[in-house]
């Protein structure tokens, strides 16, 4: 039985190849169903409500809980994976996600390691720092930034950074370019939830979850990538305010 978690298209599994060697395949996730969706699984636990797949994974592990022997490190693992996404409770938190925080740290989910787990070295915080000296604020609550070539590790700094400047009074959406290994360009984009940015990063070929997205564009420059993002989500932002005027007026 092969256990497909936090994604539910077979091209952005770990391993793909394994889809079709394996009959029963078991799919855990909280992103919001894409038309990509992996052939005949045998269970499909799909929440995009939830705040993460490790809240999904937590929930499914409770109904065991007199089987199941969580180690340290297995709670602890859990515990940091609902932090990240839900940004330490901010964002898509509910009372399940606490109920499930609650068990893991019963559990045995250490706090103090995962402390040690997010501590940023000093060559990417001086990564991050050229990615914010670029960042554009464009009118309507958008601010963009592109990492510069030859980043290491640029996915991760990419996301880091976006996650900072999401930070900014007035930014909605939060979005960073980034230069792909291949041929190509990344887009690591995030909200506070008021903007769905998987909706938005669809329409560049990607997805993910209402508050953390992302996509890859091929055979297409930054600069190309750049002004193609910013008009999507001006024209986004400016569609889902009209709509709420809309909605307030027939009110």
């Amino acid at each position: 039985m092969l256990f497909v978690v936090d994604t539910h298209r077979p091209e952005l599994t770990a391993a793909p190849e394994l889809l079709e060697l394996i009959d029963k395949v078991v799919v855990i996730d909280h992103h919001r169903r894409s038309e990509e969706f992996i052939a005949s699984p045998l269970l499909v636990y799909l929440e995009p409500s939830s705040s993460s797949t490790s809240e999904l994974v937590t929930e499914l592990l409770m109904y065991f809980d007199e089987t199941v022997d969580l180690t340290r490190i297995d709670a602890t693992a859990l515990y940091a994976g609902i932090l990240v996404d839900s940004k330490n409770f901010a964002v898509q938190t509910g009372v399940r996600t606490f109920d499930a925080a609650a068990y893991l740290r019963r559990s045995g989910a250490d706090p103090s390691l995962i402390r040690f787990l997010f501590l940023m070295d000093y060559a990417a915080t001086r990564a991050r720092s050229e990615v914010l000296a670029n960042a554009e604020l464009v009118p309507g609550g958008v601010i963009i930034a592109t990492c510069p070539a030859n980043t290491k590790n640029a996915q991760v700094i990419a996301a880091q950074a976006a996650d900072m400047m999401l930070r900014i009074e007035g930014v909605k959406i939060s979005i960073v370019l980034f230069y792909l290994d291949e041929d190509g360009i990344g887009v690591s984009a995030r909200s506070h939830g008021e903007v769905n940015v998987q909706v938005l990063m669809e329409q560049l070929g990607g997805g993910g979850h209402q508050t953390v997205a992302g996509a890859q564009v091929k055979n297409a420059t930054m600069s190309e990538v750049k002004a193609k993002v910013i008009e999507l989500s001006t024209k986004y932002i400016e569609e889902s305010e009209q709509n709420e005027s809309n909605s307030t007026g027939r009110s």
